[in-house]
């Protein structure tokens, strides 16, 4: 290669590199994007959520440009540009609509929240027209805490109260958190396991509970990161009454079994004396 061609060549690189400084991005602007990781952002289902960037005092912000990477999959786009106080939202028409605007210069809303925003908000901070810095938001839409209900099932029982097992149901198609209080202000479960076992998906509590006990009321507490709904149950209301002391009466009594074996078995010894003396 000639003198010449070399020369040529390198006058067309230091051409690409002045007009397209924004590819190759200055040694500031990394740094900071390192040093400010992805802010975690929780909203609900109707709600709204706010992206306020992280810059420092004495930057002046000529602009800001925002796009959007789905959490479900599918290819990001770009959601708009905001300078000289006014958002630019390229696609009224999208899947956003008229849901977004700006509270102040910098920073975003989402309004009307759908499942669907979760994702990736990227904003890029123009600070000259050719040194901007980034700042990522992951936004995680929670579904709000459906009611749960609780169901009852009578173990045994006792004249002094009963056991029973309680089981917590919720509707929905989201995880959600499951746990067990006891009284009324609600409190944490006590540590005895011998009145309180769990399962181990916490959807189940076993209570033996004495009708003395001064807590009869336990709560079933739903929860998501972002929201919470319960659900209580009055034991007074089961272990006073007679659901399921029929089955126990006899497990409480083995003399009463015994008592009617002997009947029955004197009933039928006195049926067979009365038909030999009617024979004779």
């Amino acid at each position: 290669m000639d003198k010449k061609l070399k020369m040529i060549m390198i006058l067309i690189f230091t051409f690409v590199c002045i007009s397209s400084p924004t590819t190759l991005p200055s040694l500031e602007t990394v740094s900071h994007a390192v040093g400010n990781p992805t802010h975690q952002v929780k909203g609900i289902l109707g709600g709204s959520v706010l992206f306020p960037p992280n810059i420092s005092q004495g930057i002046t912000v000529q602009k800001m440009e925002w796009d959007f990477y789905p959490q479900r999959g599918g290819l990001g786009f770009w959601l708009g540009e905001f300078s000289h106080g006014k958002l630019e939202h390229p696609s009224p028409t999208d899947r956003f609509g008229q849901r977004l605007d700006m509270v102040d210069e910098t920073t975003l809303r989402i309004k009307d929240l759908e499942l669907d925003d979760s994702g990736i908000y990227n904003a890029r901070i123009w600070i000259t027209k050719a040194q901007f810095q980034e700042q990522s938001f992951s936004l995680t839409v929670y579904e709000p805490v459906p009611t749960p209900h609780i169901d009852h099932q009578v173990e045994s029982k006792t004249p002094g109260g009963c056991n029973v097992t309680l089981r917590c149901h919720t509707p929905g198609r989201e995880d959600l958190s499951i746990s067990w209080e006891a009284g009324n202000p609600h409190r944490a479960l006590g540590k005895s396991v011998t009145q309180y076992q769990v399962s181990h998906n916490g959807r189940e509590l076993r209570v033996s509970f004495w009708n003395s006990s001064f807590d009869s009321n336990f709560t079933c507490l739903v929860s998501n990161p972002i929201d919470q709904n319960r659900a209580s149950f009055d034991l007074h209301n089961i272990c006073q009454s007679d659901e399921g002391g029929h089955l126990q009466l006899l497990s409480w009594s083995p003399w009463l079994i015994s008592s009617v074996i002997v009947l029955l078995v004197n009933d039928g010894e006195l049926d067979e004396l009365e038909d030999q003396i009617r024979k004779e």
